[in-house]
């Protein structure tokens, strides 16, 4: 390694010519996440906030419907620093709670509506939540085990209480009504707004450097973990998006992911709204609607992931299709298939779309993204570069000895983005966050990857997610399934893989890939040995797979990200 230290990344910040001096050295608001909004729209109050299936919301309104909410929480005794758990899908009343919450000083606490019921409880038990904002889908889950938590009152939300007047009555009509029992715990979302007409909304200076938002990590990598971002975590990402990108304020935000996962609440909603953009809002997003969707509300950017984009390849309605209203698609959650994201952008482009898509690195843990991939910063294979007030370097595994360039280690971020810590679990906090000696915070992310002289950052694989194995010479070492993978997907015949351990008294496990082909290829053992013959080029011996496997589908997380661990359960079984 160089010793020379204007050889390090975190030094010499190559990534800052991308960015103007009012990006790099400009100050972040010292705001909460609701006076942020109230700045910066306070004089378009007639503009369309949210657009939700055809019911144009517009600013006013939103403020007013943020007031009715905050006052409706005061009625229930919410107060400065309680933990309200918010179960709801892409509805706008889970964003009129969230503003609601931070407008008194509150904190929102994000979760699935559709996780088990032992989730569901578990996610209430641990903030003690005695308030909590629940889908109905989700009463029809907890409501018989609500009692066994702190819960005392539960505001219960269907799809159709904020559709427009025609579609609500259809929907009504057509929709098993919301029969709540009479004096219990439950209430209706309309009874709990009417009960707060008459309260008034306490005079609260929050502190913008306090918990706003909990959210949860996918749980890939471990049990889930509450992410405690403060207002400052959340403005400091929005600010920096700003003073990066090339946004239009009559834009449209299209969120085709719900408010539980910070990549679509803060990045393609709160964001949006910030910014006075039109939030268009889908409760369930249907990956084959594509075109419809963008026919009928002509989205100018849209956040969405891998596995809904490469859904776009096969779907004849979106090779009819005008895209030309998209400005930028960007996609997050996991990378792509290099093949598939060509294809991807072919597509695009052939209808209309004049750039490339866009990606990024983030986590839950830096609040969404920590880089971006948009204009001269996509490069093949990269993730863009850190944004202009978020610093990067990449360090030996397992220690705080940074790298120079094109070094392959351990990807940290630090800046005004990094969460707070996990909620009640210090231990979890101090694994991932450690004080370098430059006595800043510094994230560990656990994803490999290395820095090029021009700022882009490269991702290689993933730390945590290791196969211990022996190899030829009875020397232990480790298999990095996502390199492997990265390799089989090199394949022109392999739509996703997946490569898990499979125990093994000589070896101690050994590689195995799960496969799954594109459509036009079937299962051979031609396939396999060309498959297995690319890893052996490509690999050292020991990670090669011992096997491979088909299969027509791969378990997905919530978050529809491959379920790896589903695949080591279900291996270790057999």
């Amino acid at each position: 390694m160089d010793n020379n230290r204007n050889e390090y990344p975190s030094v010499e910040k190559p990534w800052l010519q991308y960015y103007s001096d009012e990006a790099i050295n400009g100050k972040i608001p010292e705001l909460t996440l609701y006076e942020y909004l109230l700045q910066n729209n306070r004089d378009s109050t007639d503009r369309i906030a949210i657009n939700y299936l055809g019911n144009r919301i517009t600013y006013r309104a939103l403020f007013d419907n943020i007031h009715a909410t905050a006052k409706g929480f005061v009625a229930l005794g919410v107060k400065e620093r309680d933990i309200v758990t918010i179960a709801l899908p892409s509805v706008p009343e889970a964003l009129y709670a969230v503003y609601a919450l931070n407008m008194i000083g509150a904190v929102a606490n994000m979760i699935h509506p559709l996780a088990g019921k032992s989730e569901l409880i578990s996610y209430l038990r641990e903030v003690n939540s005695e308030v909590c904002v629940i889908f109905d889908k989700t009463y029809e889950i907890i409501c018989d085990s609500l009692e066994s938590t702190n819960v005392r009152r539960a505001i219960v939300v269907t799809i159709g209480d904020s559709m427009p007047l025609t579609m609500k009555a259809l929907y009504n009509l057509r929709s098993k009504k919301l029969d709540l029992p009479a004096h219990s715990r439950f209430i209706t979302w309309k009874g709990f707004i009417k009960a707060g007409s008459g309260e008034d909304i306490p005079l609260v200076r929050k502190n913008h450097n306090e918990t706003a938002i909990i959210s949860h990590t996918g749980g890939t990598t471990g049990e889930p973990k509450g992410v405690m971002c403060s207002d400052r975590n959340i403005n400091a990402l929005i600010w920096q998006v700003v003073k990066s990108i090339s946004l239009v304020r009559d834009g449209r935000f299209f969120t085709v992911l719900p408010p539980f996962v910070n990549y679509s609440l803060v990045q393609g909603m709160l964001e949006g709204l910030a910014l006075g953009f039109e939030v268009q809002l889908i409760p369930k997003y249907e990956p084959d609607k594509f075109a419809e969707y963008v026919s009928k509300y002509h989205p100018t950017y849209i956040h969405t992931i891998p596995a809904y984009l490469e859904i776009l390849l096969q779907d004849d309605k979106v090779r009819k299709a005008d895209l030309s209203c998209i400005l930028q698609i960007y996609y997050g959650g996991e990378a792509m298939n290099p093949s598939i994201e060509n294809a991807v952008n072919e597509l695009l482009h052939s209808h209309g779309v004049k750039t490339k898509l866009g990606t990024g690195l983030g986590a839950t843990e830096t609040v969404s993204a920590a880089t971006c991939a948009v204009g001269g910063t996509i490069i093949s294979g990269g993730v863009g570069a850190p944004f202009p007030q978020i610093n990067c370097k990449i360090v030996e595994p397992g220690t705080q000895n940074e790298l120079s360039y094109l070094q392959e280690g351990e990807i940290c971020f630090s800046g005004d983005t990094i969460m707070l810590g996990y909620y009640n679990n210090k231990v979890a906090t101090d694994n991932i966050i450690k004080i370098h000696s430059d006595n800043l915070r510094w994230l560990h992310t656990g994803d490999l990857g290395y820095m090029n002289r021009d700022g882009i950052l490269f991702v290689t694989g993933r730390i945590k997610r290791l196969i211990m194995t022996r190899d030829e010479d009875s020397q232990v070492t480790k298999i990095f399934p996502d390199r492997v993978e990265k390799v089989i997907l090199s394949h022109p015949s392999v739509e996703l893989c997946c490569v898990v351990g499979i125990p093994d008294d000589k070896r101690i496990n050994y590689a195995k890939a799960i496969v799954l082909l594109k459509s036009k290829y079937v299962e051979s053992e031609q396939v396999t040995k060309q498959i297995l013959s690319l890893c052996r080029e490509s690999l050292p011996a020991y990670m090669v797979p011992h096997s491979v496997e088909y299969r027509s589908t791969l378990p997905r997380t919530q978050r529809g990200k491959v379920d790896y661990r589903a695949l080591e359960k279900e291996m270790l079984n057999n």
